[in-house]
């Protein structure tokens, strides 16, 4: 009986549902085309808006990398008038050693320095290398002038040996700083 009621429906009739389950299958798939396609779309924004935010995190980084110098620098500079106040026999060492416990320096993160230039200025490790090394030429003539000053040997031999030093810290700091905005401004 079922099979009789199927012969006795009209030939347009399958046709028409031929017509209709053709049409279901190209719109799922001209939706599964369009799915496909904005996925892809959302992918690709995602990615850019990751890299955006990426290169405002660099910039923000390397934009308070830049402040930390010149605030590491101001702490060396203001360090060295100080002690070149003891060396030159105006002021004793305990002075200076109050002044130091006082100074800014104190405030300078020198950690979050070398942490920024590690993960965000690779290309400013070399610059950042020959700071540090100039610091411990800085570091060995304030050794040395300590050892002579708890000897009662006068300071001024260190005066202009720490002058240069501190010369030449303040312009490894400014080519630094001159670096980190270049990489600031191609971020």
């Amino acid at each position: 009986m079922g099979l009789e009621m199927l012969k006795d429906v009209p030939f347009a009739a399958w046709i028409g549902l031929a017509g209709v389950v053709f049409g279901s299958l190209l719109t799922t798939f001209g939706v599964s085309l369009t799915n496909r396609a904005n996925l892809k779309r959302l992918e690709q924004q995602l990615a850019h808006e990751e890299k955006l935010v990426s290169r405002r995190e660099r910039k923000e980084r390397l934009e308070e990398l830049y402040i930390l110098i010149c605030h590491w620098n101001n702490a060396f500079f203001g360090n060295y008038l100080s002690l070149s106040l003891v060396m030159k026999g105006q002021i004793d060492y305990n002075k200076y050693l109050d002044e130091i416990r006082e100074s800014p320096a104190k405030k300078v993160d020198y950690n979050r320095i070398s942490m920024i230039i590690d993960i965000y200025g690779a290309e400013l490790q070399e610059a950042y290398a020959a700071i540090l090394k100039i610091r411990d030429e800085i570091n060995d003539i304030e050794f040395a002038h300590k050892k002579a000053y708890l000897s009662g040997q006068p300071g001024k031999l260190y005066l202009e040996p720490a002058g240069k030093a501190q010369m030449k810290l303040g312009k490894a700091c400014d080519d630094l700083k001159i670096l980190i905005s270049v990489a600031a401004r191609e971020t």
